[in-house]
């Protein structure tokens, strides 16, 4: 990579956004376009085509020159690609889609294309430079609306939580950018809500609480003298959500079955009578404590340790329900370290454009597991 100055007209210059486009050669392969070529024909008919071009949205206030010398010498490849600073002529005839990330969202193309461009540019810090990425398709033999062309998007290109579809090649006269925030301590005045309060409290204020909860939270700040600030009601509501502490797989359940037969059995499943934390009622319903607990880590509990009356059947279980995540043994020297997510969303929509919880949990919980697992 060449280090060069910034242009002379730089450091007065407005800042303002510059396009690049990286279009590939003629007659080199279009991989990204070729993902989506056998959706566009079933779509738009066996003629249709399509060529690709990878977006760089460059705010800087950086000369043409500089911009020119970076589409050319950072984010392009020159003997595959050829990189165009401004936009490329829409062929007549053809129509075009491009995606383009929505303002906020991880981008980490980006990302590292504002570090390279700063270390190669003496006296641009990455506060002078903000980078957001996108694709260009150009479709040949396709003809249809916008409206159809950003449906054609929607199902096959891009995912509408995390980027914008555009029939038109995109190019913002600025970046939306934040504010200076003053920090402002709040307090919530809960202490003398009533149960009715409580509960609209807890849905406008996205806290999703139930009843007995929002009571434990009034009846502690109650006790405390005190309103609690904003930050500790959005603590106890992340805490005490479904998705950090499994409150359903906690739960003390009460299960009945259509046609249950004598006391805690149903014909054709197992004796409850004699599972833990299971408790029978004389109305023939289960009562289940913790469901977790009672069923598959006491199942499992048994397979690895036995109880009383049956021995373990297993003995390659190293850590079951102990650690952030299981372990196996493999052979005599190595074991595996095994994690299922609970909830895998929104990761499978999108790992690069938001929060990464389900992939994230996994290699988190495996990492953390004894004295740190490889994933």
């Amino acid at each position: 990579m060449t280090a060069f100055a910034a242009d002379p007209s730089s450091e007065t210059a407005a800042r303002r956004v510059h396009r690049v486009e990286v279009h590939m050669k003629p007659g080199q392969p279009d991989p990204m376009a070729a993902q989506y070529l056998d959706e566009l024909r079933k779509r738009f008919g066996a003629a249709a085509s399509l060529t690709a071009a990878a977006i760089y949205l460059i705010e800087s206030t950086l000369g043409d020159g500089a911009i020119d010398r970076v589409a050319h010498e950072l984010l392009a490849d020159p003997i595959t690609q050829q990189a165009l600073v401004g936009i490329a002529p829409v062929v007549q005839g053809q129509a075009v889609i491009e995606v383009h990330y929505l303002p906020g969202v991880m981008d980490p193309v980006a990302q590292s294309a504002c570090e390279a461009i700063v270390e190669m540019t003496p006296g641009l810090s990455l506060d002078d430079i903000e980078i957001r990425t996108g694709w260009r398709f150009d479709l040949s033999q396709v003809t249809a609306t916008a409206a159809a062309l950003t449906q054609f998007a929607q199902q096959t290109m891009a995912n509408t939580v995390v980027q914008e579809i555009h029939t038109a090649p995109f190019l913002p006269e600025s970046f939306p950018h934040g504010h200076q925030y003053e920090l402002r301590v709040t307090q919530v005045a809960i202490r003398d809500l009533d149960d009715a309060g409580l509960m609209k409290m807890s849905r406008e204020a996205h806290l999703f609480l139930s009843l007995d909860e929002m009571r434990a939270v009034r009846d502690h700040y109650r006790e405390q003298n005190r309103e609690p600030n904003d930050i500790e009601l959005e603590t106890l509501a992340q805490t005490w959500s479904e998705h950090c502490v499994h409150k359903t797989l906690k739960a003390t359940i009460r299960y009945r079955q259509d046609e249950a037969q004598g006391a805690g059995t149903v014909p054709g499943s197992l004796d409850f009578i004699n599972r833990p934390g299971h408790e029978v009622n004389p109305d023939g319903s289960i009562t289940i404590h913790n469901l977790l607990k009672s069923t598959i880590a006491a199942a499992t509990k048994k397979l690895t340790q036995g109880d009383g009356n049956t021995p373990a059947v297993v003995d390659w279980c190293v850590s079951v329900f102990v650690d952030n995540a299981g372990i196996i043994k493999f052979d005599e020297v190595d074991a595996v370290c095994i994690k299922v997510e609970t909830h895998n969303h929104p990761s499978a929509i999108e790992p690069y454009g938001g929060a990464a919880t389900g992939i994230g949990g996994c290699i988190r919980d495996v990492m953390g597991t004894g004295l740190a697992a490889r994933p």
